[in-house]
């Protein structure tokens, strides 16, 4: 089946275990050298104390202080003696492996399992770090602009590209053209780079791919 990436994006993700959870598809990340399909990730927010304005004994210590020790016995204290404390908002960007999803279309993608990890595979790239880029070819022409792309999920592989605007687009029709993934991304000019002729790369639909 084939699938567009953008239009998982914002899917809901949930468990197959806790089909209750509401938590959204925020990224796909495809590896570097094959384009497989790694992970998905999503985004949980979380409060958690951020310090201790003051603590207990210390604001025990300015009441005492404030009133010299005189009448304490009678005189309503003003505050708290309990901790203070600030709260500040935590996201935290969970991956999925790939390979945990059994079931995905445009709306719902559910997977199984405890398999994640916090921190960003360094052997992938993120679909949407790539979105909008423009495909370069050998002559330094844009061939276009990537607006979307292509995923074959029973392969597991993101196999083209959806390209918008662009100069070889211009002369091959106005309509969206889709090109197989080949090349490489450039990330110093955030370009994605290719070495074979455009014209014979582009194709019209995704079955083409």
């Amino acid at each position: 089946m084939r699938l567009y990436a953008d239009r998982i994006i914002g899917a809901q993700a949930e468990h197959d275990a806790a089909p209750q959870d509401e938590h959204k598809v925020n990224d796909i990340l495809f590896n570097m050298y094959d384009h497989r399909l790694c992970y998905f990730t999503f985004t949980i927010e979380n409060r958690s104390p951020n310090h201790e304005a003051m603590p207990a004994d210390r604001h025990m210590e300015s009441v005492v202080a404030a009133t010299s020790g005189i009448g304490t016995q009678h005189t309503p204290m003003t505050g708290s003696a309990y901790p203070e404390a600030t709260y500040k908002d935590v996201k935290e960007t969970y991956f999925i492996p790939w390979h945990q999803i059994v079931d995905v279309n445009e709306e719902k993608l559910v997977f199984k399992g405890n398999e994640r990890q916090k921190e960003e595979p360094i052997e992938c790239y993120s679909y949407k770090a790539i979105k909008d880029w423009p495909v370069i070819d050998q002559s330094g022409e844009t061939v276009g602009k990537i607006k979307d792309l292509v995923m074959d999920t029973e392969r597991k592989q993101a196999v083209g590209f959806v390209l918008s605007e662009g100069f070889w687009k211009s002369l091959l029709g106005h309509e969206e053209k889709y090109m197989p993934i080949t090349g490489q991304p450039d990330w110093k000019t955030k370009e994605w780079k290719i070495e074979r002729t455009p014209d014979l790369l582009l194709k019209n639909s995704p079955e083409e791919l």
